[in-house]
């Protein structure tokens, strides 16, 4: 493999650009902990769709080191987050026509562990709406930044779609 510029390597990308292979939009993670705001923060998601899966990489455009990577398995429905497989438990849990003209899908983590992250909602057009790292933070992604009191108001809707009474019932 090499690192240089040639046609070939500028042909293969510009076939994955007209084939849709990959596409980069804007996101924006609010951050809570507990239940109060803590910091808005701006990231870049690319969605790299494969015939078996879509990854969604979450990058943040000012610390690698809060990058965000999920494996979603169009075949069976999997969402994988850090090496934990979430399953899918409600389909169409939770619709939101300003945030995505799909419904979004409520996954839970496969086999249960101590501190390990809770619910969350995705759709494979929009990506992760929230995660909640089990530790008291929760995560929200947006399309739209600078918008704490709606990302606030969400974050509540969401945790209530999430308690354990609308998950498991």
């Amino acid at each position: 493999m090499s690192c240089s510029n040639s046609k070939k390597s500028d042909t293969l990308q510009s076939e994955l650009n007209t084939k849709s292979q990959f596409q980069v939009e804007k996101r924006f993670l609010y951050e809570f902990f507990v239940d109060s705001f803590q910091k808005e923060m701006e990231y870049e998601l690319t969605k790299k769709n494969k015939d078996s899966s879509i990854i969604y990489s979450y990058k943040n455009l000012y610390d690698d080191e809060k990058n965000m990577s999920f494996k979603f398995v169009k075949n069976t429905n999997q969402l994988f987050f850090v090496g934990t497989e979430f399953e899918l438990i409600k389909k169409d849990h939770y619709t939101d026509k300003s945030l995505s003209e799909l419904k979004f899908d409520l996954y839970v983590m496969t086999e249960s562990v101590d501190d390990g992250n809770g619910p969350m909602f995705f759709n494979s057009e929009y990506g992760i709406l929230n995660l909640d790292n089990g530790w008291g933070m929760n995560f929200l992604y947006l399309k739209t930044g600078q918008e704490a009191q709606i990302a606030e108001k969400l974050n509540e809707i969401l945790k209530e779609k999430t308690s354990y009474n609308n998950v498991y019932n």
